[in-house]
């Protein structure tokens, strides 16, 4: 079986069925990080958190991090052509002819 390849520029596009998680972790710390963490889904939440958290405890490092689900999507002029990993009807093998 042939297969064909093509260069499409394929568009990343966030999950609409979905959102995005943003979550901020304290790394504050000598010996280990303090570990305080908070996970959600609104990014000025987790800002307040961080502030409350160093008002709290005087800790001042955090590793911010939002996470997303994402949808690879072809280009609209790539749309019903044959991608990577499609076989193309016209390319595959043909048995031999006597």
């Amino acid at each position: 079986m042939s297969r064909v390849f093509r260069h499409v520029a394929w568009m990343v596009q966030q999950d609409p069925t979905t959102y995005p998680e943003y979550s901020a972790a304290c790394v504050t710390g000598d010996e280990k990080d303090c570990g305080q963490l908070i996970r959600t889904g609104d990014p000025a939440w987790v800002q307040e958190w961080m502030r409350r958290h160093t008002q709290d405890t005087g800790h001042r490092r955090y590793c911010r991090t939002t996470d997303e689900i994402v949808l690879l999507e072809p280009p609209d002029e790539a749309k019903g052509r044959p991608t990577i990993g499609e076989a193309t009807s016209s390319l595959q093998e043909q048995p031999p002819t006597a």
